[in-house]
């Protein structure tokens, strides 16, 4: 005997008829996220701003550094428009002025402030480089050495690391050290093959080790002649001349 079943619908889950919980979040924070909206608009308005005015900013210093033709021009255009790539350029042309018009010292603290002021200018390599080169003309060679091995080891400023190469194989052969100067001059040619300064270390490398020719004294001067001495004479002689020699005959006519 079979019994009826009678099917009962049983739900699997009560579906909810509320709002979910994403437009619940949106009900409570409505206000801040308009707020933040606006923000966000006014932060990316402020941008395109800035960035406009920051271009237009580096274009009138770049200008003003094209029309810089003297020490004072140079100075202007550092003071005027400090911060801009343009202005710290300048810095760089106002040391190599202040070198020219015979202050040294001036020119060495333009160099250092600058590199200090600006470590991310693409200048800093150019620029260490031409303080290290005028601290080796001042007879600082231990700091100028320094700075030429920054530049050695430093990637950014692998277009000028054979120069200070060569320059410190120089420092190391004025201060005797033959094996150091050795050891640059021979990486400035192996490292940079394609670099003119190839062959500037091939030649350094050629006469490093050749003696100076050996100083000699010079031979003694010969004896200054002495003066003919005449004969002494007894007491009362006296010298008789010889008697002229007889005059040739000539022919008559002649």
């Amino acid at each position: 005997m079979s019994a009826d079943l009678t099917e009962s619908p049983v739900p699997l889950a009560e579906i909810s008829q509320g709002p979910n919980a994403f437009e619940a979040f949106l009900d409570r924070n409505q206000k801040g996220i308009v707020v933040f909206a606006i923000l966000l608009a006014i932060g990316a308005v402020a941008l395109v701003i800035y960035r406009g005015v920051e271009t237009s900013r580096q274009q009138t210093a770049g200008a003003a550094l094209t029309k810089a033709a003297d020490l004072a021009a140079l100075q202007a255009v550092v003071t005027e428009h400090a911060g801009t790539t343009a202005g710290g350029s300048a810095m760089v042309l106002l040391a190599n002025s202040q070198w020219t018009a015979g202050k040294q010292d001036d020119a060495v603290a333009t160099l250092r402030k600058f590199i200090a002021d600006s470590p991310e200018h693409p200048a800093i390599p150019t620029a260490k480089a031409n303080l290290a080169s005028k601290l080796v003309a001042q007879g600082k060679s231990g700091d100028a050495a320094k700075l030429f091995e920054e530049l050695a080891s430093d990637p950014a400023a692998r277009f000028i690391a054979p120069f200070a190469l060569i320059s410190l194989g120089d420092i190391s052969k004025a201060a005797g050290e033959l094996e150091k100067a050795d050891a640059s001059y021979t990486k400035a040619k192996t490292d940079f093959p394609d670099s003119s300064f190839a062959g500037t270390a091939t030649r350094r490398l050629a006469i490093l080790k050749t003696k100076p020719p050996v100083e000699i004294e010079p031979p003694p001067a010969p004896p200054a002649p002495t003066p003919e001495t005449k004969p002494a004479l007894p007491p009362g002689a006296t010298i008789t001349p010889s008697a002229p020699a007889a005059e040739i005959p000539t022919a008559p006519g002649q």
